[in-house]
């Protein structure tokens, strides 16, 4: 089944390994969702100040600039502060999900994921119950 999404939403993908960002890409543009893929912390946050995307899919194991530092520079800056950051990441250490949403992240997922519980948490966090 096919979720409609009533506004064409934009989603920023940091993500570093190709075949993941493919894969993100390819199942986010069948919900209806515009992507656009940034493979390193500086170029997220260039797209980001520049597109204001509505969701930061982040990788946390980045080349250039830390995910974690990716997030706190987001959520301190006044112009990106509001947009949501769902953390994509191999590290599933506790220490670390902690330190992801006290930097601002909205949503934490470990890889491997299931693709159908990633695009729930996504849709979850754009829902309008969540958009402050």
């Amino acid at each position: 089944m096919s979720v409609v999404v009533s506004r064409r939403r934009f989603i920023l993908i940091d993500e570093d390994e190709p075949d993941t960002a493919n894969l993100l890409q390819f199942h986010l543009q069948r919900r209806g969702y515009h992507t656009t893929v940034a493979s390193d912390g500086i170029s997220a946050l260039n797209l980001t100040f520049e597109r204001q995307p509505d969701l930061i899919i982040l990788d946390l194991m980045l080349p250039k600039l830390h995910g974690f530092e990716v997030c706190r520079m987001l959520k301190e800056s006044p112009s990106t502060r509001h947009i949501r950051v769902f953390v994509l990441t191999a590290a599933a250490a506790s220490e670390d999900k902690v330190q992801g949403f006290s930097l601002g992240a909205n949503d934490y997922l470990t890889k491997p994921f299931e693709v159908a519980e990633l695009l729930a948490r996504i849709e979850s966090l754009l829902s309008p119950r969540h958009r402050g």
